[in-house]
């Protein structure tokens, strides 16, 4: 009897220092160049000795891990608000081959994870999807969970996965990253993650700071091609003919305003998405994008950007496709702007700018996704039960 209770005992008091893999927050983020080099982070609440990651084909065979690589793994303590230590680890998966299936785990001789999948960008514009994610912030473990899992269900081939800021909502509070990377669960691990910073990044100690919160990057690994003074939070890659950008709404708009006219102008794609998590065009009551709109909006009209995925307003809106603030006529190129929530947290519906908006519902959870041809895109719009609640077929611009 007596046995069974010191066992009970030890596995308890184990279980709270040592977390197994399953709580190790595995992040496949995304690269600068997804088509060789993919990117990952984990936590630990113990620092490993000699920490890998490795990295094999995707093969049948049942020793498929016989033929692997390892890569070096940089790590970083991290001391929470409550004054533990914990240990960020972030790797580079490089030199891979395009179009190639991988298998890869994290961790070291001591404990390894499990072995997760995934597939590195093609070097032709091959169609490919991938899900994008207003909001979580809120209910993360209870509701948040149900919208990734249906997103995974819907199109569980997705290239990555993006939400449009505001991940947790206070983000010095570490048990909302936990209940975030529970939603996520192995999903986070096997597709490729492009998170976007939102404003509450910056609510630090119950005070809205200049600064943003600095568990963000032990979280993600991210590209570092954007202004050096946002690092991993302003970047972008390219994707089988997409170009995919990330801004960060919330500090230097006009800096990163000069940035984007300069990307848009140099490279070179079929496609152009960008993602902000503060929308331009607001749908929740009492809320406008004027400050977004004067930094981005003449950059936007004058690149024909195709698609801005936004959040902020915890509800869900479509545009027509707009120029200069006004829907575009005879089929002239416009830019279509869509705002969305994946968690709990709901607010009241009221556009801030009449006749812009195509579609809006509010007090609903959804999850998109977008398929990308080289002939157009398919933007659909479904509330976490799956039904399909709006589409939209984007043609390229001819200007680009």
């Amino acid at each position: 009897m007596f046995r069974y209770i010191n066992l009970f005992i030890t596995l308890l008091f184990s279980s709270s220092l040592i977390a197994g893999p399953e709580d190790w927050r595995i992040a496949l983020c995304i690269s600068e160049d997804p088509q060789h080099e993919m990117n990952v982070s984990w936590r630990h609440v113990i620092e490993l000795d000699a920490p890998r990651v490795q990295l094999a084909l995707n093969t049948p065979l049942a020793k498929f891990h016989k033929d692997r690589h390892d890569f070096n793994v940089d790590t970083e303590s991290v001391v929470l608000s409550d004054s533990t230590e914990v240990y960020a680890y972030s790797s580079k998966m490089i030199n891979m081959k395009p179009g190639t299936s991988y298998a890869y785990r994290v961790g070291s001789e001591a404990e390894w994870s499990e072995w997760f999948v995934f597939e590195t960008a093609r070097s032709t514009q091959d169609a490919f999807r991938f899900l994008y994610f207003g909001d979580p912030q809120n209910g993360l473990l209870s509701h948040v969970s149900r919208a990734i899992r249906a997103g995974y269900r819907e199109a569980p081939d997705a290239a990555f996965l993006t939400m449009a800021g505001d991940l947790v909502s206070v983000p010095g509070i570490d048990q909302q990253w936990e209940d975030l990377f529970h939603a996520g669960a192995w999903i986070f691990g096997q597709i490729p993650l492009v998170p976007v910073m939102g404003n509450h990044a910056y609510y630090i100690h119950g005070k809205w700071l200049d600064q943003h919160s600095p568990y963000w990057r032990p979280h993600f690994t991210l590209p570092e091609n954007g202004l050096s003074t946002l690092a991993e939070t302003n970047y972008y890659f390219h994707y089988q003919g997409l170009l995919f950008v990330v801004l960060n709404g919330s500090e230097q708009l006009k800096e990163q305003a000069i940035w984007l006219d300069e990307i848009l102008s140099r490279e070179e794609s079929t496609w152009v998405i960008l993602s902000i998590h503060q929308p331009l065009y607001s749908t929740g009551q009492g809320r406008d994008g004027a400050k977004r709109r004067a930094a981005f909006l003449s950059v936007i009209d004058k690149h024909e950007v195709d698609l801005v995925l936004q959040g902020h307003d915890h509800t869900f809106g479509r545009t027509y496709p707009l120029k200069a603030g006004v829907a575009v006529q005879n089929g002239e190129k416009g830019t279509i702007y869509i705002n969305s929530v994946a968690g709990s947290k709901q607010y009241k519906l009221e556009p801030a700018i009449e006749d812009v908006f195509a579609i809006t519902d509010a007090n609903k959870q959804f999850y998109h996704v977008i398929d990308v041809h080289s002939s157009k895109l398919k933007l659909s719009s479904y509330t976490v039960d799956g039904e399909l609640k709006d589409e939209v077929i984007i043609k390229p611009s001819l200007n680009r």
